[in-house]
């Protein structure tokens, strides 16, 4: 059933790595989302130049990054503002800074 919401998402959250912004997957349950009637969740994370995440990914499941700000290399690959990079069949996710960046991701069951 479709439904809709909106609410603030303080920046200084998004700091310390990926903050989950709306999510249907059952590991977010009970967390401060907007719900999402899909099996998948949406991130946002703010980094610093030369800033590193590391991002689990499970078996089946793909992810989408788009850096809305800077720039960043993917497990070693570059990345830019505006540019999107499509994730599958990874374990893991490695986000390094090479600009400011705030980053959006998209994480899916793959099919």
């Amino acid at each position: 059933k479709p439904n809709w919401g909106s609410r603030q998402f303080p920046k200084e959250r998004r700091e310390a790595g990926f903050e989950v912004l709306a999510s249907g997957r059952p590991q977010d349950a009970g967390k401060d989302a907007l719900p999402l009637n899909v099996d998948g969740a949406v991130l946002a994370a703010t980094l610093k130049t030369g800033q590193r995440l590391i991002l689990p990914l499970a078996p089946g499941r793909a992810a989408y990054l788009v850096p809305a700000r800077g720039a960043v290399t993917l497990n070693g690959v570059p990345v830019g503002t505006r540019d999107g990079a499509a994730i599958r069949d990874e374990a893991a996710i490695e986000i390094a800074a090479t600009q400011d960046a705030e980053l959006v991701l998209v994480e899916v069951a793959a099919e």
